[in-house]
């Protein structure tokens, strides 16, 4: 009876475990690496969340009429380890309200979303994030 209980909690460990993984996916499965765009706009908000932390911008269309557009990137650690970056780093001008400048990876459905290669803070300094499809960081 041991036995059948060991082995029952091994394959649900097992199961709980690959879920997560079998469901991670590629920058080029949702974006398209090839493309650029830009939007600009306010940022109102910052889920530093694993597995992807996302930045969310008010925008504002030429007809002026507000949005919101989410910007995807890496995970909190890679963030920290690779690019030194804090959620306090990125939101450093955020109770100032003032407009930024976001280049993106369009999302390939053309929801109001995008992968993050570089931000531009009012001051003009920017931080800018690259992957090459199919590197580890892509992943």
């Amino acid at each position: 009876m041991k036995t059948i209980s060991r082995a029952a909690v091994a394959l649900f460990s097992l199961a709980a475990f690959a879920l997560p993984a079998a469901a991670h996916h590629s920058l080029t499965a949702e974006f398209l690496p090839e493309s650029t765009i830009t939007v600009k706009g306010v940022m109102t908000s910052i889920e530093w969340i694993n597995p992807h932390i996302y930045i969310y911008f008010d925008v504002v269309d030429k007809d002026g009429k507000k949005s919101q557009f989410a910007v995807e990137t890496y995970p909190p650690n890679h963030m920290r380890s690779r690019y030194g970056l804090t959620k306090q780093v990125l939101a450093a001008d955020f109770d100032k309200k003032e407009m930024m400048t976001v280049e993106v990876n369009p999302a390939k459905n053309g929801k109001p979303l995008g992968w993050l290669t570089k931000l531009t803070y009012p001051d003009g300094h920017f931080i800018k994030l690259t992957a090459e499809p199919g590197s580890p960081e892509a992943r």
